[in-house]
């Protein structure tokens, strides 16, 4: 899995949603988060079911600027997925 934040040059609050919407569909889009007002973003995604420059190109209109990306693992998506209070114990 590999996450990537974005910068958004160019998008509104209600394109936003509606691609957060379109890519959460997606099988290989594990987590999405786009905001419209700060036009910031991030997509956690299967790299081998969806290629990074598609994943770009589905983003195009909104002039996204990669501002970092990293790989994942299961473990580290589901333990931020959790609440502060759930933190798994080291």
């Amino acid at each position: 899995m590999e996450r990537i934040d974005f910068k958004f040059n160019k998008v509104t609050p209600d394109e936003a949603r509606e691609m957060q919407y379109k890519l959460s569909l997606d099988l290989a889009v594990y987590r999405v988060f786009i905001n419209g007002y700060s036009k910031t973003g991030y997509v956690v995604f299967d790299e081998a079911k969806l290629s990074k420059d598609k994943l770009l190109e589905m983003l195009k209109p909104f002039e996204p600027e990669v501002i970092s990306e990293r790989e994942l693992t299961p473990e580290e998506l589901i333990e931020s997925s959790l609440s502060w209070k759930n933190r798994i114990a080291a």
